[in-house]
This record gives structure tokens, C-alpha cells and sequence, in this order.
């Protein structure tokens, strides 16, 4: 499999980029991991009401996002700050009554952040979209990089004139060896860069 641009990651950045290039007229392969697209963004719909168990807010200070939502339509209103808020510490501590007063002027999308994922792949061609398929490897040399791949048990592989490694830097670290092998200062790099909210979980 022959491409120009390799796209690792099918969340909000790894779709922009792939949207980017579409409408350039370039070539690219996405591949994802998971069997979804959007990375951390996940929007769940329960009794009609969508819900953002990831990411779920913009700030006026995010244009891009803005951008977005006015290009596909999507209704933009802002974060209620009234009410109560109950949080979990980690050992287990309930605490109540913080509000939302934090959040007050940010903005959320009718129908949850997953709205934006779901029109950018919406429009991009699923020929070039594969999920359930992680990288492995990287091969690089001047002018060509050569990724393995594993597709549901299936190992492929993919040559492309570039490589975009649009994931969280310490999973790249920790899931794919490239040949050769990155010095021991990029990869300290990739180690030490956090995942933003990674210790995060909500429910």
C-alpha cells in the first residue's frame, strides 16, 4: 500500500489534517487504532440527550474550533456556571458544591464535541480511513518511511513520502520502534510531554 501522506491517529487533530488535505486534492491514508474515529472525543447519546464523556468545552481564545462549528453548521451556546458540582478526589473523598463558576464563557456544541468528528470524516473518502489499525514500526530513510501495521491480527505494510504522527507523544513512545532507532534525547522528549487531562476520567 502506496501513500503521500501517512496520517497516525484519527482523533481531532489527525481528522483536521486528513480535512486539510482532501481539500487540497492530496494524498493521504489515515489509520487509527481504535474502531472509532476521534481519539479522547467520545459523545454518547442517552435518552436523547448527548453527552461528552472526554473533551467537551472551547474557549473564545480557540478560533479554530469557532471555525468549525460555523462551517458544518453546529449550534454553539455557552457553558451553564450555576448549579452544583460533585467531584471525586482520589482516595475516594467526595466533594460537593464547587460549582461550575470555572467553566463560566466557555461554549459547548449542540450535540457534543463527537458532532465536529463526525462531519470532517463525513466528508473525507472511507477508502482512506482505516480504523482498528495500529502502527507498529517506522522505517525511515531519505525520501521514504515504511510503517508496519497490524489491522484486526493482520500485519500490512504501508510506504509513504511522509509520516504525521497525530497521538499523544508518550503513546508513540511506548507502542512504536523506529528503524533507526530515535536517540535517547527525542524519545526522553516524547516521554516527558504530558497527555492533557490524561488522569481524567468522567461518568
Amino acid at each position: 500500500m502506496q501513500t503521500d501522506v501517512l496520517i497516525v491517529g484519527g482523533g481531532l487533530s489527525g481528522l483536521a489534517l486528513a480535512d486539510h488535505l482532501a481539500r487540497q486534492g492530496r494524498d493521504f491514508l489515515l489509520v487509527e487504532a481504535q474502531d472509532r474515529l476521534g481519539g479522547r472525543i467520545l459523545t454518547q447519546e442517552f435518552s436523547g440527550g448527548a453527552f461528552d464523556l472526554g473533551p467537551a468545552w472551547f474557549w473564545p481564545g480557540q478560533p479554530r474550533m469557532a471555525a468549525l462549528a460555523e462551517r458544518f453548521q453546529i449550534p454553539v451556546f455557552g457553558q451553564f456556571s450555576t448549579g452544583d458540582l460533585v467531584y471525586q478526589e482520589q482516595n475516594g473523598t467526595v466533594q460537593r458544591g464547587r460549582g461550575y463558576a470555572s467553566m463560566e464563557g466557555s461554549y459547548r456544541l449542540a450535540g457534543g464535541i463527537g458532532s465536529v468528528v463526525h462531519a470532517l470524516a463525513k466528508g473525507l473518502d472511507p477508502v482512506k480511513i482505516m480504523t482498528s489499525t495500529r502502527v507498529t514500526s517506522v522505517e525511515h530513510s531519505a525520501g521514504i518511511i515504511t510503517a508496519e501495521v497490524d489491522q484486526n491480527g493482520r500485519a500490512q505494510i504501508i510506504k509513504a513520502n511522509r509520516i504525521v504522527m497525530a497521538m499523544p507523544p508518550r503513546v508513540i513512545a511506548n507502542t512504536v520502534s523506529f528503524e533507526p532507532a530515535l536517540d535517547a534525547g527525542q524519545m526522553q522528549v516524547l516521554q516527558d510531554t504530558p497527555t492533557w487531562m490524561a488522569g481524567q476520567a468522567k461518568i
